[in-house]
């Protein structure tokens, strides 16, 4: 999946190196708008703001299905010793299993593409349809020089509708498998629960000309 951020617009930047924090050299650069794009400027800086709204959001989602891999793989490697263990109390094997099936309602959106490692864990919908895979689909589309179609706007769209629920949710689910690891512990069952995502921050309202809406 697209990591890098998109291409910057045309224009005179400031390239600085940068030694132990300090600034000890600096040079401008110039960089030209490709004359094949054929794009104009308004939609050329539209599309680079979504890109760039889209780009900021990637290492939010990447954390939070990081977060989900690692505790949907622990889960499923639980489950069956939980199960085959007499002396863990009923109650504790309910709250077991009511924390799986929750973390397994996360998967359609946080899964990893491609059924990555550990990114499984039950649900509809599959990896292509979680939220990586749409940064995936919008960034490139956003950045691919032409007007983006329906599909990359759709998948703008719903990242940035759909990521800030699926990190509160799972920090959620992060909140209450701390206390279900402090209750397995008592049985030598071990949970080890991610840190929660930091939460998406509000996105400033995006300024339009006259001509867009």
């Amino acid at each position: 999946m697209q990591t890098a951020g998109p291409f910057v617009l045309g224009g005179t930047y400031t390239i600085a190196l940068v030694v132990d924090g300090k600034t000890v050299d600096s040079r401008p650069l110039r960089v030209t708008e490709d004359p094949e794009v054929v794009l104009t400027s308004t939609e050329r800086k539209r599309q680079y703001d979504m890109a760039m709204e889209i780009h900021a959001l990637q290492p939010r989602v990447t954390d939070a299905a990081t977060a989900h891999a690692t505790l949907t793989r622990q889960v499923n490697e639980l489950a069956t010793t939980i199960a085959d263990r007499g002396d863990v109390p009923a109650d504790v094997k309910s709250s077991f299993d009511a924390f799986k099936t929750e973390l397994a309602a996360l998967a359609p959106k946080l899964a990893l593409p491609q059924g990555g490692r550990g990114g499984g864990g039950g649900g509809r919908g599959g990896a292509n349809d979680g939220l990586m895979a749409k940064i995936g689909t919008a960034k490139s589309g956003l950045s691919a020089g032409m007007t983006a179609g329906e599909q990359t706007t759709r998948a703008y769209t719903e990242v940035k509708n759909q990521a800030p629920k699926a990190i509160a949710d799972l920090n959620a689910t992060i909140a209450k498998g701390t206390t279900l690891s402090a209750t397995l512990a008592k049985y030598n069952l071990t949970l080890t629960v991610p840190s929660p995502v930091a939460a998406v921050p509000a996105a400033p309202v995006r300024k339009t000309s006259s001509g867009q809406r």
